[in-house]
């Protein structure tokens, strides 16, 4: 729904003031005096009564009030001397005064005006003005990206310097989840009705028209601190994720801004996980442009050759509907980039190239995206040009600091070109970030590899350790903990993870592991873990085909080839 008066106009589904088309910047509470106003513009509204409405009842002085007062009035062209919109009424109130339009909202039906009455719901009258704005069931038909609110963490405290550190971690959080460009994250605007009301979940998203919602509390007890948080289905109610973070009070702001992060980083992968498996469950003849894409990342991350196949169907599909879709393009570009690296090496300089000409569409279309950037990085660094990679990857973190991916793609970066402890490092942070990620074998079979470099070999078989317990780890994570117990002479404690090794990746040698760090520039490195993979007692293999060096913009420093007769079987795993 929208209001429009004098030349402005209130987006309420947005919860956003325009001017000619162009958004004002409010604060929150102003934006809502300013609804309230306009919504009971047929009376006088007292002062207790926007206290109520717009600070929940909470104490505040008269200079609060004013300071709120002055400032909806400039944010609409108006001041105290004029009072052309809102005029004050001597010692009663205020009362909107302009010529008001009120325009339905996209299902067509007649928005109600908190005047006609009542609570809705046990919701007072400013909640249920808001909760007109829609009443469909957010059902998301069509290819619309999938919209989350964050509903004003509640203070349990009753502290003021809590009340503050509340009001800023809900800022922080949804600051941080927009900066997720495939998500259509609500201004903090949207929410503000619903601060410090017990409000069925269902109830919040039919109102505002989302999928989902996030939730918490903050509870400060002397020198401790409990964050709460959860992930909702709006639509059913239903709790699909939920944590607690318990803190000492060093430096509460510093806190703030590290849990904003944290639950920005976890929340992310967890709805891109949802919206993976709705698309999944959807009929194959009824699928959009959002839909193939959400298809194609469940066969990518499975990481082997037929799903690559499979995803790369499905994107050129949803780019076929959706010319301009910027993440569809990256994320074929992904899959070119995996596809160099499970499939045969004459065919690698192809799937190169055609993973950067991708990745570039990507951050033409959208160079606001920190996906599109991180997988433009990543075909830079499997180009062998780090320098340019590592500027790309750094974009990414930048546009969005919660980017768990974004850490560990730039920290194997660092890895390859010889920046270890820069590397680990980045890898603590992304596993800081996102501790529960579905990546998260990788990230420790990269923090194994960078203590590898660095000779930390017992620290390089401990990570090695954490990333094949976890149950999706890839045949990689096992190569790793396998060279390290190799050079730290332990081929008996070896033996068994070779094994599954060999049983997970039928047919890898030396020879193959030689060929497939083809995008590093480190090669000491992969030449000690080869040596590492020999002590532990891996087959040799065939080193023939040299022709598979790396990518011609880079050649390879003492031209190692590749083993063309170590190759895997089609339906191998790996990740870079």
């Amino acid at each position: 729904m929208r209001i429009a008066f004098a030349g402005h106009e209130l987006d309420l589904l947005r919860h956003e003031l325009r001017r000619g088309g162009e958004v004002v910047h409010v604060e929150p509470q102003v934006f809502d005096l300013l609804l309230h106003l306009i919504r009971n513009r047929d009376r006088v509204v007292s002062k207790d009564e926007l206290l109520d409405a717009i600070w929940s009842g909470r104490i505040v002085s008269e200079a609060a009030l004013s300071s709120r007062i002055n400032a909806a009035r400039k944010a609409v062209g108006d001041d105290g001397d004029r009072q052309a919109l809102i005029r004050t009424i001597h010692k009663r109130g205020f009362r909107f005064v302009g010529e008001v339009q009120e325009q339905n909202g996209p299902s067509g039906e007649v928005v109600r005006s908190a005047e006609a009455g009542g609570e809705e719901g046990g919701v007072r009258p400013a909640v249920a003005a808001v909760m007109a704005v829609r009443r469909d069931a957010p059902s998301d038909a069509g290819g619309r990206k999938p919209s989350v609110v964050v509903i004003p963490f509640t203070n349990l405290s009753q502290e003021p310097d809590t009340e503050y550190f509340s009001y800023g971690l809900t800022e922080d959080v949804i600051r941080l989840l927009a900066r997720n460009r495939w998500l259509e994250v609500l201004s903090r605007h949207s929410a503000a009705a619903f601060r410090g009301r017990e409000v069925e979940p269902r109830a919040v998203g039919a109102a505002l028209g989302v999928r989902y919602l996030v939730q918490g509390s903050v509870l400060k007890r002397g020198e401790h601190l409990r964050i709460a948080a959860d992930l909702v289905c709006a639509e059913t109610g239903r709790q699909l994720w939920s944590e607690s973070y318990d803190l000492g009070l060093a430096d509460i702001l510093q806190i703030q801004q590290a849990m904003a992060q944290q639950i920005a980083a976890v929340i992310e992968p967890e709805l891109a996980r949802l919206e993976r498996e709705a698309a999944i469950r959807k009929p194959p003849g009824n699928l959009d442009a959002w839909d193939c894409y959400q298809r194609g990342l469940w066969n990518l991350w499975g990481f082997t050759v037929p799903g690559l196949a499979e995803a790369e169907v499905m994107f050129r599909r949803a780019i076929e509907l959706d010319a301009g879709f910027a993440r569809a393009h990256g994320a074929l570009s992904y899959v070119y980039l995996q596809s160099a690296v499970l499939r045969g090496p004459e065919e690698r300089q192809a799937l190169l190239d055609a993973a950067l000409h991708y990745a570039r569409k990507a951050v033409a279309l959208d160079d606001g995206d920190c996906m599109n950037f991180c997988v433009l990085g990543r075909a830079h660094v499997m180009h062998r040009n780090h320098a340019e990679g590592i500027a790309a990857l750094e974009k990414a973190i930048q546009l969005n600091p919660s980017f768990a991916q974004g850490y560990f793609a730039l920290g194997h970066a660092m890895l390859w070109c010889g920046r270890e402890e820069e590397a680990i490092a980045l890898l603590e942070r992304a596993t800081e970030l996102s501790p529960r990620d579905p990546h998260l074998s990788t990230f420790h079979d990269l923090r194994a590899m960078a203590h590898f470099a660095l000779g930390e070999l017992d620290e390089a078989a401990a990570f090695g350790r954490e990333a094949v317990r976890l149950p999706n780890a890839s045949y990689r994570a096992f190569a790793t903990l396998v060279a390290a117990l190799g050079l730290l002479g332990r081929p008996e404690e070896a033996r068994p993870w070779r094994e599954e090794l060999l049983r997970r990746m039928p047919g890898y040698s030396c020879a193959y592991a030689l060929g497939e760090f083809f995008f590093g520039a480190n090669d000491a490195l992969v030449e000690r873990f080869v040596a590492g993979l020999r002590e532990a007692g891996v087959p040799e293999g065939r080193p023939e085909a040299a022709e598979a060096a790396p990518s011609a913009a880079a050649p390879r420093r003492g031209g190692r080839a590749a083993a063309h007769g170590s190759q895997p079987p089609a339906s191998r795993r790996s990740t870079v």
